[in-house]
């Protein structure tokens, strides 16, 4: 199985992991807010790096000599780029779906809908951002090691 193969499978146990928290989450009325709907998120993006990271290290790129903390740094800061990009898409998402053409969800037999598909949404579209930025950065030498080569390709 390719490394994106192995990845997909990685980032899909992080992904259920997320999904089960955020949407155990969104079934309190305290989560219903804008705010709150992020901190659910960053929550749920939280426990899934966390399972992402352990899985794709043992499982999905290759060993990169590093000592896991300094791996696990590297991990944490691609992790929060691509919570920060799911964010944005999150609450794009759900600026979109409360629009009087989703009127229709607001029958649809479950708590916050906008929110539970937003989430879902951003879930899947950061997915080729994080396995790049992980295969290039977290798992290849560290954020220091990438600005460094970007910085030898500019000159």
């Amino acid at each position: 199985m390719s490394a994106f193969g192995r990845y997909i499978l990685s980032a899909g146990l992080a992904s259920l992991a997320d999904f089960a928290l955020v949407q155990s989450l969104l079934w309190l009325d305290v989560f219903h807010t804008p705010a709150s709907f992020g901190a659910a998120v960053v929550l749920g993006a939280l426990c899934g790096m966390n399972v992402n990271f352990w899985v794709s290290r043992h499982f999905v790129f290759a060993p990169d000599r590093r000592r896991t903390r300094d791996q696990m740094r590297s991990f944490f800061v691609v992790s929060l780029s691509t919570l920060l990009v799911r964010l944005v898409v999150a609450y794009a998402l759900v600026a979109i779906l409360t629009l009087p053409l989703f009127a229709f969800l607001a029958v649809l037999p479950i708590e916050a809908a906008p929110m539970r598909l937003a989430h879902v949404g951003a879930m899947g579209l950061v997915t080729f951002y994080s396995f790049f930025a992980h295969k290039h950065i977290s798992f290849s030498g560290g954020v220091t090691r990438w600005i460094r080569t970007q910085l030898k390709a500019v000159r």
